[in-house]
């Protein structure tokens, strides 16, 4: 019984209420605030006021081989005075800052100065033509560097390459560029002696592919570009099988070595595009007159060099022959 004269009870002042709020002189009497407040704002938009704003600076044209030593300020507290309707202006300060290039100011030994009067002239440009400058701080900036010693070298493509099976490198991998200038201490510089990248990962690789990699950066150490081109050449793969003859190196003119066989059968891998260039005589099989002399029996070892960059994984059979030595 109470919860329903409770129930009857809020209907009812909800519907008093409802009445008062929306009846037509409540209803005008708001509409009334509401224009005599949007006069009163806007009258005041129309004062001059005074604020502070903050103004971002970034440091441009900072030169490779210079390296900033201080912490110059990264901001500028203005005092401005304007009608306060400016004020919005300024309102995305954050978005607009003042560059200072380091390249066009008169840089003195170890230092760049900025006077009070080039910094306001840089902030007049950034204000509106009715804002008027009250003060600002800091009023100079005081910049200090140092000169960087500066050395070429090469870069290093570090990667995890995984090919897909039947496939290879069909070329040297290609950096654009592969080498660059480094800029730093020259402590930091004696220590280096390549411009490593950040380290690659490729799975299943089976087609050529180039993207753009990062070199890892170095405190202290900045390079003239950031990053390298790489080019890795892949193409499908088949053997070939050749007979190489069986060659002596480093034999005296009254001597002939004599192998028996006098040659090897030889398996190789090679890309399917230089499959019809492939010349036997890219494979060279040969025993070393040096090393026969400490021989015990009249048996030796076969050594294999590859002549071409196109050929990979050279079986010979057999692996050891028989020799004797000859008088010419």
């Amino acid at each position: 019984m109470a919860e329903n004269t409770g129930k009857i009870l809020l209907q009812y002042y909800t519907k008093k209420l409802k009445t008062f709020f929306f009846s037509k002189d409540i209803l005008s009497f708001l509409l009334f605030l509401l224009i005599s407040t949007i006069f009163w704002y806007v009258h005041a938009l129309g004062k001059e006021r005074e604020t502070t704003i903050k103004v971002p600076i970034h440091y441009v044209g900072v030169p490779l081989n210079m390296a900033l030593t201080n912490d110059p300020p990264m901001e500028i507290s203005v005092d401005i005075k304007d009608q306060g309707i400016r004020f919005f202006d300024y309102g995305d300060a954050a978005q607009n800052p003042i560059n200072i290039d380091i390249s066009r100011l008169q840089i003195q030994k170890g230092e760049v100065f900025i006077t009070p009067e080039q910094l306001k002239s840089r902030i007049v440009r950034y204000l509106k033509p009715t804002t008027i400058i009250q003060d600002f701080h800091p009023n100079s900036i005081l910049i200090r560097y140092e000169m960087l010693s500066h050395k070429t070298l090469p870069v290093e493509f570090i990667s995890k390459i995984e090919l897909e099976h039947q496939y290879m490198l069909s070329s040297d991998i290609r950096l654009q560029p592969n080498i660059v200038t480094v800029y730093g201490p020259k402590k930091m510089l004696d220590t280096l002696k390549y411009v490593r990248t950040e380290c690659k990962s490729i799975e299943n690789l089976n087609d050529t592919v180039s993207f753009n990699c990062n070199f890892i950066p170095l405190k202290s150490v900045q390079y003239s570009v950031n990053k390298t081109k790489v080019t890795i050449f892949v193409e499908q793969f088949t053997e070939r099988k050749v007979q190489i003859p069986i060659t002596a190196i480093n034999c005296p003119e009254n001597l002939m070595v004599r192998t028996f066989p006098a040659e090897v059968n030889a398996t190789c891998t090679i890309g399917l595009s230089k499959f019809k260039n492939f010349n036997s005589s890219d494979i060279q099989v040969y025993l070393d007159y040096n090393e026969l002399k400490s021989d015990i029996t009249s048996k030796h070892v076969l050594k294999i060099k590859s002549l071409s960059k196109n050929i990979s994984n050279i079986r010979i059979s057999p692996l050891e022959v028989e020799y004797i030595l000859e008088q010419k």
